[in-house]
């Protein structure tokens, strides 16, 4: 008895767009592996990151393990460009065994070249309380993408340096000083009052940490109890030799100066602060006797300054000195230009597949030198970027449209195709951040990407989304949305009041709801649910970042999980925020790849454990007998040790059949198996129905509990030949063992004595509950008729104190949540 040792080498191959697929080998050991965990990085980075089995994404910390025996798994969201590696350790019941070594990199699409981050943009320091500044910065973009970043404060009049604990956000010299991906935001604490402090901030990737960026401006807590006496500084407004700057706002500023006697008129100049030009404002000279104007047009947040000249003597005098610099509204510090607003698509020639894309400038501290224009189909998941001079598109960024340009025209698209638009500003500081995508323009109508759904076999039009599985594996998103809950099931056949792909991050429709008062009577709830297109199951997930709001009202909303906490996704009930009638519904979504997901309004009706029972079909006892020969026909045909020179290896089922359930650990009442499960075990209808049912974790559910394969109610069988067993033995047989000719024969492990200690009354009495995660789990109260077909099945009050042989009727009773904790005898 010992921990599992060590795996090999995981193998990490190509799985499609943005997606590898991680295989490795379970050794055998002693007790056997249960279970397995997988962590990727990028090559050379401190920072795994854990592949959580249960969503199918990697998350920070925690994350479900990938039970035994599955040892491969696709991880999807990965970046172009970029290599991975993996490393996997496996568990038994004696705990964890040690990793395995990393696998070799791997990478799909051409490989970006590495470099340490670049410095970011000077942060931002404010004053935040007694004792407190807080200081903000902005991540830059590189390859590695950044894992980490650094903040360090100095006190500008010692000139000592120090960094800010991550936790605490106090000044230290060394320590847990890196801040997440994810954290641009620091309060720091600690701070004296009366010192000048300035920050500066850089990155790390994994190839190390970068430069540091500019410091921010510096700035000083003041302690108010120091402003009790002195002088006060008294600002004088009126009209002086060097003029003044007054804001008004709404792009105007006054502009005063001190006019001599003999003036005949003033010359005003005006420009912007660092700039060589002047402008004259108003475009003449003003007239005396005015000693003041208006400036017009000037942008909000941009240092300007003036200066004045006089006519006097019919001559024009020196020019005065600069005026201070004054500015409207909040100063804008030099930094990367901010994310523009989101450009608009027009279509030029639709015969020449002609497009032009048009977006609007604003003012930048340093100024706007040139536009990045991104243009892509719409669900792919590479931009490429207009090349202004060729006017077409190009895989790598070139030379951006130069200021103060606002369109560029793209030629060579395709008809039929949807795309959208997006740019990015530059000045000398660096490229800012992109905007949101432009609205959609196409060609005509869209080209269909009709796909053959496996369950309903109807045509399902993925349009832009991705799918890279199996076209043999797809379930189209309603019939997805329809089997994720038995529990709360959609009800038929106007259930599904909405199905969409998103396409956009927010998301604006109505909802008219004119019955929902008789639905809330029939206790019939609406749920919002969401799917992965790009997977094989009905798991319900959500995006990095939802919010659902009904008729200006926010309903719920959905956050990413804090480091180290794994978020449980279950659908949301929202039927109590709306109203009957009509109902304005807006969903803003934040997710890197948003084409990847459908959503869904579901009408539902609440459905038990016992409901769920009766729709269970029957399987017939001739043909679940053939089911077991067929499975235990290659134990039965292995062939006899001879004299060949080579022994042949054939993996074979044991003939024995256990009549304890594996969840419940009593014997089965009503056995179940799922219809392509390859195991004789069976196990109990309710406590398998019940069990799930308790379970809080929606996407945990429906897992065979003999191999774990996936297992929905709909899937699920009533073995009529294991009744039978079950009806010809004593109660105290807990296995059988299989005959070649379809009989059984019981299997003693104690001997007849057992048997003879054993009241007749006992011999009928079976236990009927068990604990189950969070609750008791009973059978299902199921009766079948007498024909065998199981279609009728009613609660009854009692269990049978008399068990026959094979003229006894096959009946199971008990109670479904309404029986004691203790056995009934």
């Amino acid at each position: 008895m010992a921990k599992p040792s060590a795996p090999a080498r995981p193998e990490v191959t190509l799985a499609g767009p943005a997606s590898l697929r991680i295989s490795w080998v379970i050794a055998e050991s002693d007790p056997e592996v249960t279970a397995s965990t997988v962590k990727v990085r990028i090559a050379g980075s401190q920072r795994w990151q854990n592949y959580d089995h249960g969503a199918g994404r990697l998350v920070p910390k925690g994350g479900a393990t990938v039970p035994a025996p599955t040892c491969e798994v696709t991880v999807d969201g990965l970046e172009e460009g970029i290599q991975y590696e993996a490393i996997v350790a496996v568990m038994n019941s004696e705990g964890w065994g040690d990793v395995s070594p990393a696998s070799e990199p791997m990478h799909y699409g051409e490989l970006k070249p590495r470099e340490k981050p670049p410095a970011p943009a000077p942060p931002k320091l404010v004053p935040h309380g007694s004792g407190k500044l807080r200081c903000s910065w902005s991540i830059p973009r590189t390859c590695p993408p950044v894992e980490a970043s650094q903040v360090q404060v100095t006190d500008m009049g010692k000139g000592v340096k120090m960094l800010v604990d991550a936790s605490s956000g106090k000044l230290v010299p060394s320590g847990r000083t890196t801040f997440g991906p994810s954290r641009v935001e620091v309060t720091i604490t600690g701070v004296q009052d009366g010192t000048e402090y300035a920050a500066a901030v850089c990155c790390r990737n994994a190839e190390g940490f970068g430069d540091y960026s500019i410091p921010s401006d510096s700035v000083a807590l003041v302690d108010p109890n120091s402003l009790t006496s002195g002088m006060e500084l008294v600002i004088h407004s009126g009209p002086t030799e060097v003029p003044t700057m007054e804001p008004l706002g709404d792009g105007q500023m006054k502009v005063r100066w001190l006019l001599p006697e003999d003036a005949k008129s003033t010359m005003v100049k005006l420009r912007r602060t660092g700039d060589n030009n002047w402008y004259l404002c108003g475009g003449t000279s003003i007239a005396a006797p005015a000693t003041e104007t208006v400036a017009n047009g000037l942008e909000e947040g941009i240092e300007y300054e003036a200066m004045v000249a006089f006519l006097i003597n019919g001559r024009w005098c020196n020019e005065s000195p600069v005026s201070r610099p004054s500015f409207i509204g909040e100063l804008k510090k030099p930094g990367l230009p901010d994310a523009p607003k989101e450009p608009r698509l027009f279509i030029v020639d639709a015969n020449q597949c002609h497009m032009r894309v048009k977006w609007q400038l604003f003012t930048a501290v340093p100024p706007l030198t040139g536009i990045v224009v991104k243009f892509r189909p719409l669900g792919a998941r590479a931009w490429q970027y207009v090349d202004a001079t060729a006017r077409e598109l190009v895989e790598k960024e070139t030379e951006p449209v130069p200021a103060p340009s606002t369109e560029v025209d793209v030629l060579g698209l395709r008809q039929g195709v949807r795309y959208e638009a997006a740019v990015a500003f530059r000045n000398k500081l660096g490229l800012g951040p992109s905007s949101q995508p432009s609205e959609i323009q196409c060609f005509g109508r869209p080209l269909p990407r009709l796909m053959k759904c496996t369950y309903c076999f109807a045509d399902y039009d993925l349009g832009h989304a991705e799918y890279s599985r199996s076209p043999e594996c797809f379930w189209c998103p309603p019939c997805r949305f329809r089997q994720m809950d038995p529990f709360n099931a959609v009800i038929e056949p106007y259930g599904l009041l909405m199905c969409h792909i998103p396409m956009r991050q927010t998301i604006a429709f109505s909802l008219d709801l004119p019955e929902l008062k008789s639905w809330r009577k029939d206790d019939h709830d609406i749920f919002m649910r969401m799917v992965k297109l790009d997977t094989d199951n009905s798991a319900q997930v959500w995006p990095r970042k939802l919010s659902f709001e009904a008729n200006g009202h926010e309903v719920f909303s959905i956050q990413e999980p804090e480091e180290g906490h794994v978020r449980r996704d279950v659908p949301k009930n929202i039927a109590p925020s709306l109203r009957p009638g009509m109902n304005t519904i807006t969903i803003k979504i934040e997710d890197d790849y948003l084409p990847g997901y459908a959503m869904a309004l579901v009408r539902t009706q609440a459905r038990t454990a016992l409901q769920i029972s009766q729709d269970t079909p029957l399987i017939d006892e001739e043909t679940a007998r053939a089911r077991f020969m067929t499975l235990l026909a290659p134990s039965w045909a292995a062939p006899a040790l001879g004299d060949d020179d080579e022994e042949e290896i054939t993996c074979i089922i044991s003939s024995k059949l256990k009549l304890r359930c594996p969840l419940s650990f009593e014997r089965v009442v009503i056995p179940v198996r799922g219809e392509q499960c390859m195991h004789l075990q069976s196990f109990g209808l309710g406590a398998y129905l019940e069990s799930n049912m308790k379970m809080r974790a929606l996407n945990n559910r429906w897992t065979c509990p003999v191999c774990g394969n996936a297992l929905k109610p709909r899937d699920l069988r009533i073995d009529a030949y294991v009744e039978r067993v079950l009806a010809d033995t004593p109660p105290h047989v807990e296995e059988v063992l299989i005959m070649q000719d379809g009989s059984y024969r019981i299997i003693e492990e104690e001997g007849a004595e057992k048997a003879s200690e054993l009241r007749e009354p006992e011999k009928a009495t079976v236990a009927a509950e068990v604990r189950a995660e969070d609750g008791d789990v009973a059978e299902v109260p199921t009766t079948i008729d007498e024909d065998g077909r199981g279609e009728k099945r009613k609660l009854h009050a009692s269990v049978p104190a008399h068990l026959t042989k094979r003229q006894r009727r096959r009946q199971r009773l008990l109670t479904v949540g309404q029986g004691s904790e203790n056995d009934t005898d």
